[in-house]
């Protein structure tokens, strides 16, 4: 498969998340703990997976109680010419039944971290670092 073919996969997968995003927002499942993303701009974060199983709506997790690993993907426009393709993993051992998280991407320069707080704001994990490739 070409370099370029390769990179296309994720794009297309983008852009089918981003397309799902124009519905409204599902309310939480008060059995389960919600976890919402927040990315500095121009960046856009997407909920990949949870506990390696690909997710239906990128914009959120909806995780039971519990120990999990989130996986994010970061879309970075770099500028008008170039653009890269991010993941990260966050695990946590401590979700509850209602709680209500928040995932939230920095960066400084290129680098970027995902540090996921509950509703008080205070840290609970983080990213080592984000894995990236041009797309």
């Amino acid at each position: 498969m070409s370099r370029a073919r390769y990179l296309a996969i994720p794009l297309l997968s983008l852009f089918a998340v981003l397309a799902g995003c124009a519905g409204p927002m599902p309310k939480p499942n008060p059995s389960e703990a919600w976890v919402s993303l927040q990315e500095e701009t121009p960046e856009v974060l997407l909920a990949e997976k949870l506990d390696g199983q690909r997710l239906d709506d990128g914009r959120f997790f909806e995780v039971p109680p519990g120990a999990h690993s989130l996986q994010v993907q970061l879309y970075d426009n770099l500028d008008s010419n170039a653009s890269q393709l991010c993941d990260a993993t966050v695990k946590y051992d401590g979700f509850q039944a209602g709680g209500h998280y928040r995932l939230e991407e920095t960066s400084l320069g290129r680098e970027f971290r995902a540090k996921l707080y509950d509703s008080q704001g205070h840290k609970l994990a983080e990213t080592d670092h984000f894995s990236c490739m041009p797309s």
